[in-house]
């Protein structure tokens, strides 16, 4: 009995032994595999583990070297990403995914350009994938041809018709070509596949405020928010709309929410801060003026409101100083120089004022030559 069991104690250790290695005995091909699997579960160290096996076993599989370029893409190291496609590139020169995936990794290094022409040679070898068309689309929208990115965005759509991301792009590109209706069937297009897209309501209230039908546009952005009520973008394009329609009360109450979900957002300030100098509100336009350049201290405007507020209030050298400092920032501003030439001139400095009139007028800024010919015409 006792001999039995040093029997099975021994078949056991060695069992023990052999098939630990029998399992990690895998081929290049499969660690591949295995890393394609870490992949699909967005597992990219482990897939660049797999990927590192598969090489290590088979330093000329190339898909090895695609896989771990494209986990790679995927955290960030776009540098690693174009080093692999191109080794995987220089074994395998007809790997569309390979040329794909550096254009990407380029398109994030913001190398547009060279990642249109990754983009090519994809297509060139393998003109059926939606993607890629969508990927170079997005290159040449960052190079502002946006007729180019419309067209490849079309083919995108025409083998994917139902990708939303692809109408989305689509549809911002066509409002920057000022195609607003066109821009608006497209977000209409992804409310059809997805009803409850917050931003595509936001996006087609965008389209038609800038055809300026502004009530139109607030329904959607009222839709947007109702979808997702921290939607801080339709807030700030709801709050402009109900400003240019005149609901100053209401535009105020959407710049003061995005200021409760978001406190270091300078912009809400400003925009509230504007709209209270409309309703001669000086002393809270100062306020959020204040807080504004508290928060964005390099931005002239800031300093050239807080200018506008003090004049309000008749804080003529206060006035003087932001616009001062608003034109430290940004020299000949002719709107800052305007305003600085009133406020010299309403101080008693007529001469320095007029001269800010004069350069303003110059520049091309039309009330800048009436006040010029109003106050100045007989200052030497």
């Amino acid at each position: 009995m006792k001999k039995l069991s040093i029997v099975l104690l021994t078949l056991l250790l060695s069992s023990a032994l052999i098939l630990p290695a029998r399992v990690n005995c895998q081929t290049a091909e499969e660690y591949c595999k295995s890393g394609n699997e870490k992949f699909k579960e967005y597992d990219f160290e482990l897939a660049i583990a797999d990927f590192n096996k598969a090489i290590e076993l088979k330093p000329g599989l190339a898909i090895a070297y695609s896989g771990r370029g494209y986990a790679r893409l995927r955290m960030g190291d776009f540098n690693g990403a174009i080093e692999d496609c191109n080794k995987c590139i220089e074994l395998d020169p007809k790997s569309s995914y390979a040329y794909s995936t550096r254009g990407l990794a380029k398109w994030n290094l913001s190398e547009n350009p060279a990642a249109c022409e990754d983009f090519d040679k994809s297509i060139e070898l393998n003109p059926d994938v939606s993607d890629v068309y969508f990927f170079r689309g997005n290159s040449k929208y960052d190079l502002s041809d946006y007729s180019g990115a419309v067209a490849d965005y079309n083919k995108a759509i025409e083998l994917n018709p139902f990708d939303t991301d692809y109408y989305s792009r689509r549809g911002k590109a066509k409002n920057d070509m000022q195609d607003f209706k066109g821009a608006y069937s497209d977000f209409t297009k992804i409310l059809e596949i997805s009803p409850t897209d917050a931003s595509a309501f936001y996006e087609r209230g965008n389209s038609t405020f800038f055809e300026f039908d502004n009530n139109k546009a607030i329904e959607d952005y009222n839709k947007a928010i109702e979808i997702d009520p921290e939607y801080i973008e339709a807030y700030y394009s709801r709050g402009h709309s109900k400003k240019h329609r005149g609901d100053y009360a209401g535009a105020m109450a959407d710049f003061t929410k995005i200021i409760e979900l978001d406190p270091i957002t300078g912009t809400a300030y400003g925009d509230r801060g504007d709209i209270k100098l409309t309703l001669k509100d000086f002393e809270g336009a100062l306020i959020d003026f204040n807080k504004e350049i508290e928060i964005s201290p390099e931005y002239w405007g800031g300093f050239n409101n807080r200018g506008l507020a003090k004049f309000g209030i008749h804080d003529l050298s206060g006035a003087i100083s932001d616009y001062d400092k608003s034109l430290e920032l940004n020299p000949d501003n002719d709107m800052v120089l305007y305003n600085r030439g009133l406020a010299k001139i309403e101080s008693g400095q007529k001469e320095g004022g007029c001269s800010d009139l004069k350069k303003a007028s110059e520049l091309g800024f039309t009330p800048a030559s009436e006040a010029f010919n109003r106050s100045c015409q007989l200052t030497k």
